[in-house]
């Protein structure tokens, strides 16, 4: 079942969070608010019809809009969580190693929205000077592994950051998510995601969906459940065809409730 309070929104999974803060946000006064909260119980499992319709937010903008296009949502899944690379490397540090290769100015970032960072590289290449990086996610992952084999079981010591505020210092440009907090609770993983800023329909569903899948890439490398999913977005704004999104709205009148 799904709640819708106050700027807070609690579904059952990936699509239904997604479409209950579009029709949430869409009767918002000027489509904009802050602080709001979405907890996703099961951020593995998509609705596909609920999928398509987000895709067709998109597509239809982007052909009324040619010089101003949003994304795909696997291009911004991708940026989260590079799929593909993890398939065909061997775990958390040689993917990490793969993608750093391919992170520099002559790869990933040599495109023009990339310039400034990619989130997943951030996790494997965080910049602490100008000479050194951090890997968050191996690093993680061998925290992880290492309360879980003790029995311990640390609850809340797995942080990885993606703002960095010696090069991050335009206030509108890289990145919108801040931080990642990563909890272990009853053998499942947790992740906890802040947003300075979020976009419903240029962005929200494909970060749910890389935030999902990083989730459940982290757990599996320590052989735990992936539990919930917690976005927080310190502003949060309904973009996109405002005609668009209430025609969607009305042909899934009755999902995600």
């Amino acid at each position: 079942m799904t709640i819708v309070a106050e700027r807070y929104i609690a579904a059952e999974n990936l699509s239904e969070a997604w479409l209950d803060v579009v029709r949430f946000m869409s009767a918002v006064p000027g489509r904009k608010a802050v602080h709001l909260l979405v907890r996703i119980s099961d951020p593995q499992i998509e609705d596909l019809p609920i999928r398509s319709e987000a895709e067709e937010l998109i597509e239809a903008w982007n052909r009324a809009h040619p010089k101003k296009q949003m994304q795909a949502i696997e291009t911004t899944r991708n940026t989260m969580f590079p799929a593909a690379f993890a398939r065909r490397t061997a775990g958390p540090a040689d993917l990490a190693r793969y993608y750093r290769e391919r992170y520099g100015k002559d790869g990933l970032r040599g495109f023009e929205l990339n310039e400034r960072g990619i989130y997943f590289g951030r996790l494997v290449a965080y910049p602490r000077s100008e000479s050194e990086y951090a890997d968050q996610l191996s690093d993680t992952v061998r925290k992880l592994q290492q309360e879980l084999n003790t029995g311990s079981n640390k609850s809340s010591r797995y942080e990885l950051n993606v703002y960095n505020e010696r090069l991050d210092r335009s206030p509108m440009s890289f990145p919108c998510l801040a931080h990642l907090s990563v909890h272990l609770h009853e053998r499942k993983l947790h992740v906890q995601a802040i947003y300075r800023n979020e976009y419903l329909v240029a962005r929200a569903y494909g970060n749910y969906l890389g935030l999902s899948q990083l989730q459940a890439y982290i757990a599996d490398s320590v052989n735990v459940a992936p539990g919930e999913l917690l976005v927080t977005a310190g502003h949060i704004e309904m973009d996109g065809s405002r005609s668009a999104v209430l025609a969607m709205l009305k042909r899934l009148e009755g999902r995600g409730t």
